[in-house]
């Protein structure tokens, strides 16, 4: 053995008794009373969880847990052997999966959407919406009750049984992106770290917005690690380009930009390519290196 190769730190993931991979704990159900009805919560443990009893883990919280949380796990099992991540705990939390699609589809805009008159903006892609037929009032909107759901109440209970850090990230996407970028805002420092993938920002008055311009009027600091991502094949999609899928995110990392935050990391891709399907691993996987790039050890990895 060289004397490179044995000075070279051993990573936890490589120690004696941790997996080769992450592991995934059993779904459990998690009653709302704001809402209902139960989430599904399931929670993902780092290859090394077991083989290091005394370490804390950052947490990564993924909205549409049921639909996302197996391939952020498994994006996140080779960025870490690659060395592009650190290892961290996945809680996925969502609409149940034995839920059909349209039951899925209309409890995501309920969670998701933030409070206000509805769901609709003024301008053109608000007016295609309105064209559509799409309800100018009366829908519940409730993204204030889901981020206090997922802060206050079930972020607590999970601690109580797993090793997390105060090191938190948000990760959403479409509808849960609009709920992410709501978030940073909405209750700021509740999380520290937001992946933010093609989002329908504009939605509910352009609330994201309003909400980021009264932050800045109040702050002259935001203390975050966030990635804006879209697909560049969103912008030729008439439903998408409505809801301001990629110009919203583009518009809101350049605000932010402009605000020269001295502790805000800001990172913005667009895709080539890729649809509002197919950019989502592209998301996770390029969000979760950009929002933890701070956090390796030496940029080191031990994969093949």
């Amino acid at each position: 053995m060289s004397e490179d190769a044995k000075k070279a730190p051993v990573h936890d993931w490589a120690r004696p008794g941790a997996r080769c991979a992450m592991s995934i704990e059993p779904a459990i159900a998690m009653p709302a009373a704001a809402f209902g009805w139960d989430y599904e919560v399931q929670v993902a443990l780092p290859a090394s969880y077991h083989a290091m009893p005394d370490k804390h883990y950052p947490v990564l919280w993924v909205t549409d847990g049921p639909f996302l949380l197996h391939l952020t796990v498994g994006l996140l099992n080779t960025l870490v052997i690659g060395g592009l991540a650190p290892e961290m705990i996945v809680v996925g939390i969502g609409c149940s999966a034995d839920a059909g699609v349209a039951e899925f589809g209309r409890r995501r805009a309920i969670d998701f959407a933030p409070p206000g008159r509805n769901i609709l903006f003024d301008g053109p892609g608000g007016d295609y919406f309105r064209k559509l037929g799409v309800p100018e009032d009366g829908q519940q909107q409730k993204a204030d009750d889901l981020l206090a759901f997922l802060v206050d109440e079930v972020r607590p209970d999970l601690a109580r049984t797993y090793r997390m850090s105060a090191d938190h990230g948000l990760l959403g996407h479409s509808g849960g992106g609009m709920f992410a970028n709501y978030a940073l805002f909405a209750r700021p420092g509740a999380f520290g770290r937001y992946i933010i993938g093609s989002p329908s920002s504009n939605a509910v008055d352009r609330s994201a917005f309003r909400l980021e311009t009264d932050y800045a009027a109040a702050h002259a600091d935001l203390k975050a690690h966030v990635f804006f991502g879209a697909g560049e094949r969103e912008i030729g999609q008439i439903s998408l380009a409505a809801w301001g899928i990629v110009s919203a995110p583009v518009l809101m990392a350049e605000t932010l930009l402009l605000r020269q935050y001295p502790s805000l990391k800001l990172t913005t891709r667009i895709f080539p390519g890729k649809d509002h399907s197919s950019v989502i691993a592209d998301i996770i996987g390029e969000g979760i290196r950009a929002v933890w790039a701070d956090a390796l050890d030496g940029g080191k990895g031990g994969g093949a």
